[in-house]
């Protein structure tokens, strides 16, 4: 719990700041200097690493790895897993009707993607922290042989990097709703495995 208060304490100040402020700058810069980009190769990735992330495609990557934890025995795992990301989920929602932030408009960005939500935070970056966060957690504690680690490993942390990068891309976030995902993600994910690891410490 003292890991987790300080970052609470950054989130909730951060959190705060940002209600009262539409955008920031350092936004607008990040946001010229990644819509910038153009490669088709890159604008495919980032259209793609997003539709992982909305949520009918999410609930479903969710249930069915889930699934097969529960099936192939880690019962706990699939547990925690499903729940920290829903929690994660709702809690998200539910700090976009308290920030009440309006999404990047076509007057400072490109946007691909109209949505009707609120922007902070980005609820596609919070989902993938904690769901992917925690099996990258799983991933070094269930395997013995460090060399078959390494592959899925990167692969998990360059999901969670990507998140944000497309969500900045596509127009519909600005960078400091991406960093308030990643914040919030991380207070989950440590949440999932203090819970995690004290089921195990009970057995």
């Amino acid at each position: 719990m003292k890991k987790i208060l300080p970052l609470l304490i950054i989130f909730i100040t951060f959190s705060t700041i940002v209600s009262f402020v539409p955008f920031f700058k350092l936004d607008l810069l990040i946001s010229d200097k990644i819509q910038a980009i153009n490669l088709p190769v890159f604008t495919n990735i980032m259209w793609l690493i997003s539709f992982i992330g909305n949520g009918p495609m999410m609930f479903f990557v969710v249930g069915v790895t889930s699934l097969f934890l529960y099936i192939f025995k880690f019962r706990a795992e699939a547990i925690v897993c499903s729940l920290s990301t829903a929690g994660g989920a709702l809690s998200g929602s539910l700090i976009k009707m308290l920030v009440d932030r309006p999404r990047p408009g076509a007057n400072h960005v490109h946007v691909s993607v109209w949505l009707s939500d609120k922007s902070y935070p980005s609820g596609h970056v919070l989902a993938f922290t904690v769901f992917f966060g925690f099996l990258l957690y799983l991933l070094f504690k269930k395997t013995k042989y460090i060399n078959g680690e390494i592959i899925p490993a990167i692969l998990l942390i360059l999901l969670i990097a990507a998140i944000g990068l497309s969500r900045i891309y596509l127009g519909v976030h600005w960078a400091s709703d991406v960093l308030g995902g990643y914040l919030l993600g991380v207070l989950w994910l440590m949440l999932a495995i203090k819970l995690y690891n004290s089921y195990h410490g009970k057995r």
